[in-house]
């Protein structure tokens, strides 16, 4: 989480279903750490949380598609050796 010195007061309107489901979780979280956990925390933790759908699906997709294609690379070239090694010893063998 992202902690500063300074927090600044930000008024919010929440559901009413949104304001009881932050309001168990901030009991949860309370019991479980056996510490108060406030229903802002919760929020707070919500935002760092957050992630825009996709940002790092397009990151990752583009790491494994680099990699898929280092290992194709890789494996052609290898077969290629393989292929050579086994002509000379077919020539050899004839």
């Amino acid at each position: 989480m992202a902690t500063t010195a300074t927090k600044i007061r930000k008024p919010i309107m929440m559901a009413p279903s949104q304001i009881q489901l932050v309001e168990g979780l901030s009991k949860k979280a309370s019991q479980k750490e056996k510490r108060t956990v406030s229903f802002a925390e919760i929020v707070r933790r919500a935002v760092d949380a957050y992630e825009l759908p996709g940002d790092d699906d397009e990151e990752l997709l583009n790491t494994v598609l680099d990699e898929i294609i280092h290992t194709t690379i890789e494996t052609v070239r290898e077969v290629k050796k393989l292929n050579q090694k086994l002509n000379q010893s077919s020539q050899l063998n004839q």
